[in-house]
C-alpha cells in the first residue's frame, strides 16, 4: 500500500516526498568503512572474541604486507591498516559498544583528549580507583555507565546554554487598524498608527547553591586530595547539586510627557503650545527573587530515610521560591508519587504554600494538585487553591488584638478548583529506526504488510504531535469550561522536535533536515456559564536549530490582540499588538484578524520557502552525487587490488571446499541491474566472485541484512545511490545453485529452494 499518494493531493507535494526521500537515502548513505564486513563477521547475532580473532587471522594470511611481492606491499599495508583497525575495535568490549552507538569517528573522539575515555575526559576525572572498576566492568555494566554518561554531558551541554533566561515584552496599540461601522455589518482595514502602551523585561540566571564550605574555598583545597572511590563518587553526581535560579522584572507603560513653551512672533504676539518630550517609563511593578528545588533521597542503606516514617520522604522533590519584589512571599512546593496499590500508575501529588503575610494577619494560602496517568497519553488532574482566607473568630478573638488595627487587604486571591483530562503528545525523538527493524525481524511474513501499515500510522501520528485538554474550573469569580488543542499542521518533519541524544537504553541519531518543518497551533478556548467566549490561536514553527518564531490572535480585555514572538533556548522576545479595540469586536473582524495573516503565512510558506528548500535539497542532492560518481574509479581500483590480495588464497580454501563436496561459489555479481522499462540502461555491475567465495566458513555463506555489502572487502559501489542486487552462481554437494539478494536483504548458503532444476 502507497500510504504517501494518499497524503499528497498535489504534484508539488509529491515532489517534496520524492526529493525528501532521496535526500534522506543521501544522508544515510554509509561512507564510513564497516568494520563487521571488512572482517567478513555478522553483526546480528554478534561474533564471539574468536570469530573476530579467526576472521582476523584468515585475512592477515592475505593482507599482510610481510606476505606480499615487493609490488603489493604498499597496496597490502593500506587495505591491512583498515583491518588491523577494525580488529582492534571489534576485540575490545568496549570500544565495540561505542562502535556500535556511534561509529568509528566515536570511537576515536571518545578514546581521543576530552573523550569520556580519554585523557581530561569524564573517567580521569572520576578518580584512579572509579578508572579501575569502569575498566573492569562487563559489557552489560560499560553499556549502562557510557550511556549515563553521555546522558550527563549532554545535559551539561544543554544547561550551559541556558543558564541565563530572560523575555521581553512590548505592547502596541493600534486599535485604529480594524473599525466597525455603528451597524455593526461592515469591517474596514485601515493603515493604523500604532503607539507604544507598555513594556515587561524578565532575566534569570541559576547559580550553584553558596554552602559555608564553597564559601570558606575548601571545595578547592579537596580537588587536588580526591584520590578514593568515595570522593570520585561525589564527583560523579555534581550535577545533582542544587542549584538557585535568580530572577528580576520589571514591568509598566509609556508615558508622554508635554512641555509648555510660549512663543513670540514679531508683530508681538505671543502663543502658547504643549511641546511634546520623549517617551518616559513608568513603573511600580519591579520584581526580585529566587527559587530552588532538591529532591529528597538518601542512597546509605542505613541511612535516615530508610527508617519508618522518614522514609516516606524518599525521592520527594522540595520546592522554594522566595520574592523580595514587588512584597515579601514565600511559596513552598513538596511534589510526591504514591503508589496506592503495586503494579498500578502512581498518583503524582504536590501541595504547596503560599506565605505574603503575617500569619497574625491571615493563614497562607494552601495549593494542592493531585495528577494520575489513566491510558498510553491521557492523565487526568485536580487542581484546588484556598485563595486568601481569613482567621476563623475564635483565632481572630485570641490573637488579632495583640497584633493591631485590622488589615484591609486588596486584589485578595479566591479560591479556585479545576478537574479536567489532559491528553499529551508523542514523544518524537525516541522512536529509533533500530526498534523498527528488531520489530520488523520479529513479524510473521504474512503479517509483514499489515505490520507496515501500523508503522506508517504511528510515524503519522508522532509527526502530528496531537494533544488536547479539558477542563472544568469553578470559583466564586468565575466558572466556565476549558479547552486546549494542539498539533502540528502542514506535511513534514515535527514541530517538536526534542533536542536529547540519548536515553538510559540507546543513542537516537538526530535524522537529517529532509522536510520543510511543520507549524506548530495551539488553540484555547474558554466558555463561562452565561456563555461568553474567549479564545487565543497561536501558531509557531521552527527557522533554525535552536530558533523559534510564532504569531498568535486573541480576545482580551484591551481587545483583539495580535501578538509576534522569537525565542532561541531561554530568550523570548513578544510583541502584541492591540489591533481593535473591546468595543469594536465582532465576529467579522475576528475572522478577519484570523484569516488575513494565515493566508498571508500559507503565500510565504508555499511560495517561497518550501520551493526554496526544495532548490536547495535538489543541490546539495546534485553535489554530493557527483562527488559520489566520482570516487567510483578509485574504489573500484581499490576493489580490483584487494582481489588480487586474496586470489591465491580464497582459490586454495574453494578447491578444499570443491574436493569435499562442499559450499564452492562459481560466479558472483553486484551491481545495480535497470528495469525492463529502461532496458536502453546498461547495468553497472562489479564481478566480486573471490569476495563472496572469501566469506564461505566452514561450509556456510551468510551475509547479515544490517552489513553494507558494498564496504565487504573487494566490494564497491558502482552505482551509488541506485538499488542493488547481489548474484550468486554456487555448487554444493556437485549441483548447481543460484540465489540473489538486494541490499535489504540477508543471504544465507546453501539451502535447498536455490538449487537449480536440471
Amino acid at each position: 500500500m502507497n500510504h504517501n499518494s494518499e497524503r499528497t493531493t498535489s504534484d508539488g507535494a509529491d515532489a517534496d516526498a520524492n526529493d525528501a526521500e532521496a535526500y534522506s537515502l543521501l544522508m544515510s548513505y554509509p561512507e564510513e568503512f564497516d568494520y563487521y564486513a571488512l572482517l567478513g563477521l555478522p553483526r546480528d547475532p554478534p561474533p564471539t572474541d574468536a570469530a573476530i580473532r579467526s576472521a582476523y587471522r584468515t585475512l592477515t594470511l592475505s593482507f599482510h604486507p610481510d606476505k606480499q611481492p615487493s609490488e603489493l606491499q604498499d597496496v597490502a599495508e593500506q587495505q591491512f591498516k583498515r583491518i588491523r583497525d577494525a580488529y582492534e575495535t571489534l576485540v575490545h568490549p568496549q570500544k565495540r559498544i561505542v562502535y556500535d552507538l556511534l561509529g568509528a569517528e566515536g570511537v576515536q573522539r571518545e578514546w581521543g583528549p576530552r573523550g569520556s575515555m580519554g585523557r581530561g575526559g569524564e573517567l580521569e576525572k572520576q578518580g584512579k580507583q572509579t578508572q579501575v572498576g569502569v575498566r573492569a566492568m562487563k559489557s552489560d555494566e560499560f553499556r549502562n555507565w557510557f550511556l549515563e554518561t553521555m546522558k550527563r554531558r549532554e545535559r551539561a551541554v544543554l544547561n550551559s546554554m541556558v543558564r541565563s533566561k530572560g523575555s521581553l515584552t512590548v505592547g502596541v496599540n493600534a486599535t485604529d487598524m480594524i473599525t466597525v461601522n455603528e451597524d455593526g455589518d461592515e469591517v474596514y482595514l485601515v493603515m493604523p498608527s500604532p503607539k507604544l502602551t507598555n513594556f515587561a523585561v524578565r532575566y534569570s540566571f541559576v547559580t550553584p547553591f553558596p554552602t559555608l564550605r564553597t564559601v570558606l574555598g575548601e571545595d578547592e583545597k579537596e580537588d587536588d586530595e580526591r584520590e578514593n572511590g568515595e570522593e570520585a563518587e561525589k564527583e560523579e553526581k555534581a550535577d545533582e547539586k542544587p542549584e538557585l535560579e535568580i530572577y528580576a522584572g520589571i514591568a509598566g507603560g509609556f508615558q508622554r510627557l508635554f512641555n509648555e513653551v510660549e512663543f513670540e512672533y514679531e508683530d508681538g504676539e505671543t502663543e502658547t503650545r504643549n511641546v511634546p518630550l520623549p517617551l518616559i517609563l513608568s513603573t511600580q511593578n519591579v520584581a526580585l527573587g529566587v527559587s530552588t528545588s532538591r529532591v529528597i533521597t538518601d542512597p546509605s542503606p542505613k541511612g535516615l530515610l530508610k527508617r519508618w516514617p522518614f522514609s516516606y520522604f524518599q525521592n520527594t522533590l522540595v520546592s522554594v521560591d522566595a520574592t523580595a519584589l514587588p512584597e515579601t512571599t514565600l511559596q513552598a512546593n513538596v511534589a510526591k508519587s504514591i503508589v496506592v496499590t503495586p503494579g498500578t500508575n502512581p498518583f503524582n501529588v504536590i501541595l504547596g504554600t503560599t506565605l505574603n503575610r503575617s500569619i497574625f494577619e491571615a493563614p497562607p494560602m494552601l495549593n494542592m494538585q493531585v495528577t494520575r496517568s489513566i491510558g498510553q497519553k491521557k492523565t487526568a488532574f485536580c487542581s484546588w487553591s484556598s485563595g486568601y482566607l481569613d482567621w476563623p473568630l475564635v483565632v481572630q478573638t485570641l490573637f488579632l488584638p495583640f497584633v493591631g488595627e485590622e488589615v484591609f487587604l486588596e486584589e485578595q486571591a479566591v479560591s479556585q478548583l479545576q478537574v479536567g483530562i489532559v491528553s499529551q503528545q508523542s514523544k518524537l525523538s525516541v522512536f529509533a529506526e533500530d526498534d523498527e527493524y528488531d520489530m520488523e525481524q520479529s513479524a510473521e511474513d504474512e503479517f509483514e504488510d499489515e505490520y507496515q501499515v501500523i508503522r506508517s500510522k504511528k510515524r503519522e501520528e508522532e509527526k502530528a504531535a496531537e494533544s488536547w485538554t479539558v477542563a472544568i474550573n469553578s470559583s466564586p469569580a468565575t466558572n466556565g469550561i476549558i479547552l486546549k488543542y494542539a498539533r502540528n499542521i502542514f506535511s513534514g518533519s515535527a514541530a517538536t522536535d526534542a533536542l536529547s541524544q540519548w536515553s538510559s537504553e540507546k543513542h537516537y541519531a538526530l535524522p537529517p533536515a529532509n522536510e520543510p518543518r511543520s507549524v506548530r497551533l495551539d488553540i484555547n478556548t474558554t466558555v463561562s456559564m452565561d456563555l461568553s467566549l474567549a479564545w487565543s490561536i497561536h501558531g509557531s514553527r521552527q527557522v533554525g536549530d535552536l530558533t523559534r518564531i510564532g504569531f498568535g490572535v486573541t480576545i482580551q480585555p484591551q481587545g483583539l490582540i495580535m501578538s509576534l514572538s522569537w525565542a532561541r533556548l531561554g530568550q523570548r522576545i513578544k510583541l502584541p499588538i492591540a489591533i481593535c479595540a473591546m468595543d469594536s469586536v465582532t465576529a467579522d473582524s475576528a475572522t478577519l484578524a484570523v484569516l488575513l495573516p494565515w493566508l498571508t503565512y500559507c503565500a510565504v510558506e508555499f511560495g517561497f520557502i518550501r520551493p526554496r528548500e526544495r532548490r536547495n535539497r535538489r543541490k546539495l542532492l546534485a553535489k554530493r552525487q557527483r562527488k559520489l560518481r566520482q570516487q567510483v574509479p578509485q574504489k573500484r581500483l581499490e576493489s580490483a587490488q584487494a582481489i588480487d590480495l586474496m586470489a591465491d588464497q580464497v582459490r586454495r580454501r574453494q578447491e578444499k571446499e570443491y574436493s569435499r563436496g562442499g559450499l564452492v561459489i562459481t560466479k558472483a555479481e553486484y551491481g545495480h541491474y535497470p528495469s525492463k522499462r529502461k532496458a536502453d540502461t546498461e547495468p553497472a555491475v562489479t564481478d566480486v566472485t573471490i569476495p563472496v567465495a572469501a566469506l564461505v566458513d566452514h561450509g556456510q555463506l551468510n551475509i547479515s541484512k544490517k552489513t553494507a555489502k558494498f564496504h565487504i572487502l573487494g566490494f564497491h559501489d558502482p552505482a551509488p545511490l541506485q538499488p542493488k542486487t547481489l548474484k550468486i552462481w554456487y555448487q554444493y554437494h556437485g549441483k548447481e545453485h543460484y540465489v540473489e539478494a538486494t541490499d535489504a536483504e540477508e543471504v544465507n548458503c546453501p539451502k535447498r529452494p536455490h538449487l537449480v532444476a536440471a
